[in-house]
């Protein structure tokens, strides 16, 4: 069976390492498998097996059309009016360029496609034109009904209008049904897959004698973005030293567009001695593995990877009660360190969590949790729900 992954990028990124690790998860279950992204970026990540990758650049070859640039060029007039219409338009050019593509590498590999993972909906907003049974969408966030503005009852009948659908956890599921109801949506499957996670790798790569810090620290990780609400985690930092008589130090791993505003925030709460900048690495178990503490304050996560990196490293975990996965993971015996989504109520779970003794039934529970994330059981599904 041959299985082909598609992503936008192979940047640095939470969807760019999961469709890594589901590349490497097809391979090692016995399956074939390639993976395709579609913007000639630099590449940042890529899978840990033998899985060819390739570069299906289809805004670049669909502007080598003699349509092309008429079409592109037309396309931002009419998202000037319209607002978000663009992918209406010259999306359709690029849906088949990736057919065209897609058949030639079939023709290169010698045998079709069983089935075909998109993962993100900037990724499947490029090929919704084509209907092809083959394709599965892979929602990776709860959905906002209306993102596209006037047009999303029809953008989303676009993406989503006889389509398999597997969203990363309950809560992004139950926002896309959500959805579906508001605008009426007649998709073909939509069920709960989550993502996979290779905690062998994981694990292994966080065994690195070399120390990524050399005081005690509590781990902020992810993109510098808004959704990740790292102000959040500063501001809780601040009041965890203050009130809680925290002593560690916070370690913000990653890089993104907020870098400054966090910086900024840092400096006007008189953390800079405290609060060091690491910037992004494509290798971050280490740095889970050394914490004492890792700390997710997003305002909402399709499921929250990073929780899982960090418990399968051995790590103690603290999350925002955040809409979308992150009860999926925080449940049973991590509950007590979901935390609501102010700086008090976080600083106060930081505090608890650096002084929490662990306990067998502790560790029993994390064990259950991370065995639902399981990379081979995710294929396994994957093939008995769409193939």
């Amino acid at each position: 069976m041959r299985i082909a992954v598609v992503v936008h990028t192979l940047k640095m990124g939470g969807m760019e390492r999961v469709a890594t690790s589901l590349a490497d998860a097809i391979v090692q279950s016995g399956n074939g498998c390639d993976l395709i992204y579609l913007k000639d970026r630099k590449v940042e990540l890529k899978p840990n097996s033998e899985v060819p990758v390739h570069l299906f650049d289809v805004k670049r070859a669909a502007l080598k059309k003699v349509y092309g640039p008429l079409c592109f060029i037309g396309s931002k007039i009419l998202n000037v009016i319209f607002r978000k219409s663009n992918l209406l338009w010259f999306n359709q050019i690029e849906a088949k360029v990736f057919e065209s593509k897609l058949k030639t590498l079939e023709v290169n590999n010698g045998v079709a496609f069983d089935l075909v993972i998109f993962r993100g909906q900037g990724t499947f907003e490029h090929v919704w034109a084509l209907n092809d049974p083959r394709f599965v969408f892979v929602c990776e966030n709860v959905q906002r009904k209306h993102m596209y503005k006037g047009l999303s009852r029809k953008v989303f009948h676009s993406l989503f209008d006889h389509r398999n659908v597997a969203c990363v956890s309950n809560g992004a599921l139950e926002s896309f049904l959500d959805m579906a109801k508001t605008h009426s949506l007649a998709y073909k499957k939509a069920i709960m897959l989550s993502n996979p996670c290779d905690f062998n790798y994981i694990r292994e790569s966080a065994k690195s004698k070399e120390a990524v810090h050399t005081k005690p620290y509590i781990l902020g990780l992810g993109r510098l973005v808004h959704q990740k609400n790292f102000s959040l985690l500063i501001e809780a930092y601040a009041i965890a030293r203050k009130t809680h008589i925290v002593k560690h130090d916070l370690l913000i791993v990653g890089s993104g567009p907020d870098e400054s505003i966090i910086k900024k925030k840092v400096n006007e709460l008189s953390l800079d001695e405290y609060v060091h900048f690491k910037g992004s690495t494509s290798e971050p178990f280490s740095f889970y593995k050394q914490a004492d503490l890792y700390v997710l304050s997003s305002k909402h996560e399709g499921l929250g990877m990073v929780l899982l990196e960090a418990l399968a490293t051995g790590t103690k975990v603290v999350a925002t009660d955040s809409p979308g996965g992150v009860r999926q993971i925080m449940n049973g015996e991590l509950e007590p360190f979901l935390s609501e989504m102010t700086p008090e109520a976080l600083a106060k779970k930081i505090a608890f969590a650096l002084s929490f003794e662990e306990t067998d039934s502790y560790h029993q529970d994390v064990e259950r949790v991370l065995a639902q994330f399981d990379s081979i059981k995710v294929v396994e599904k994957y093939i008995e729900e769409f193939i």
